[in-house]
């Protein structure tokens, strides 16, 4: 499908020509598995020497109290992680002990650390998502932060962006579940929960930026750790799938998931979109990181479905990562990888069945476009290069 009327015409002139996309050819495998044994990886990013940083979302844990999350029972642990794939191939954890969050009984879906920075080759900045609005599972009360981190200090970590340093140890650079709790930015678009998890983060000259898809929010953090609200992503009404004919629209919350900067200097932010997940309903955004004024780059219902990450090539082309191609609620668990060239044209890159279950990240390499994959299991996650052109 061509996307050329919606995108600005500033974008089509910085974006660089990219290929048609396709596996290669000579019938050898174009999908290659480069990590293995990861609790839920999410994002990936490089390091200036070539190697490969992995951020795990972990297992959740044993910690009480547990309580009622988005996708059920959870429990919450220190079993989050960063692992490094070194330039070699050789795999190791540089962090772990960080707070996850993880349904129960099956440990899936883990909430922890998700977005990952590298500056220059080995200085490791991430965000730590969670605890996502956790509720009292007798009496549907909301259980603040502050009540896990009473049991365990660790739980202080969930909410925030932080610096992993060479031994392995987190320092808080910026604490965004609590701005959600002072500020709740989202509560103007009909949100008035205190729901924070950040999920990525970009560096733009002296600040980071981050998404926010608990408070579907983009915030900015100065050098000082000062959070500043810069763009919020109001809600859409949907039909129900499960409801009869005629019922009562539904809101659906944006829920981004990702943000890179473009050839143009602006933002670009993909939406997984909350329930009811639609085909087609996930749209992506264009930031001014001046304003926070943004523009859609798809008419509705017209985009792609539960977004998880982006990434712009060198040459312009933007890349576009779906953790699930017949949404969140439909039967199957593949994922799907776009590349969207300078003209506009959106085109999938064809991999072989099976290639990409529940994808959660995605980095361009020297050799290869780098994804991890079965990004909602415990234990069974990995990280593959698809050798596409």
């Amino acid at each position: 499908m061509r996307v050329r009327a919606f995108l600005p015409l500033a974008v089509l002139a910085a974006m660089g020509v990219a290929p048609p996309a396709h596996a290669t050819g000579g019938g050898g495998n174009p999908v290659e598995v480069v990590a293995t044994g990861l609790d839920s990886p999410r994002h990936l990013a490089f390091g200036d020497r070539g190697d490969l940083f992995v951020a795990e979302a972990g297992t959740g844990g044993p910690a009480t109290p547990c309580f009622a999350a988005g996708e059920g029972p959870a429990c919450w642990g220190t079993t989050g992680a960063v692992t490094k794939v070194d330039r070699w191939g050789r795999q190791s954890r540089i962090a772990a002990g960080l707070p996850s969050m993880s349904n129960t009984p099956g440990l899936d879906s883990g909430i922890g650390p998700h977005g990952i920075l590298v500056l220059g080759s080995d200085t490791v900045i991430i965000t730590n998502g969670g605890p996502t609005e956790p509720k009292d599972l007798t009496t549907g009360a909301t259980i603040s932060r502050d009540t896990l981190a009473a049991q365990n200090a660790a739980a202080n970590l969930f909410g925030t962006v932080l610096l992993i340093d060479r031994r392995g140890t987190p320092r808080r650079l910026a604490d965004i579940w609590d701005f959600e709790r002072r500020v709740n930015p989202d509560a103007a678009v009909g949100n008035p929960a205190i729901d924070s998890n950040a999920v990525a983060v970009i560096k733009d000259g002296h600040r980071l930026v981050v998404a926010d898809a608990g408070g579907n929010a983009i915030d900015t953090v100065n050098r000082s750790g000062r959070v500043r609200n810069l763009a919020v992503f109001p809600n859409v009404l949907k039909p129900n799938p499960f409801a009869p004919p005629g019922a009562p629209l539904i809101p659906m919350q944006a829920v981004p998931t990702s943000i890179v900067e473009g050839p143009d200097h602006f933002y670009y932010v993909s939406q997984l979109t909350g329930f009811p997940f639609p085909v087609g309903g996930a749209n992506i955004f264009r930031v001014n990181p001046r304003t926070g004024e943004y523009t859609p780059l798809f008419k509705e219902g017209e985009g792609f479905t539960n977004i998880m990450d982006l990434a712009f090539g060198r040459d312009g082309t933007l890349y576009v990562l779906e953790i699930d191609q017949d949404s969140l609620i439909g039967p199957g668990t593949e994922g799907a990888l776009f590349a969207i060239d300078r003209h506009g044209e959106r085109r999938q890159i064809t991999l072989p069945a099976g290639s990409l279950p529940y994808p959660g990240g995605l980095a361009l390499g020297r050799d290869g476009i780098y994804v991890s994959i079965n990004a909602r299991s415990p234990g069974g996650g990995e990280v593959v290069r698809l050798r596409v052109r």
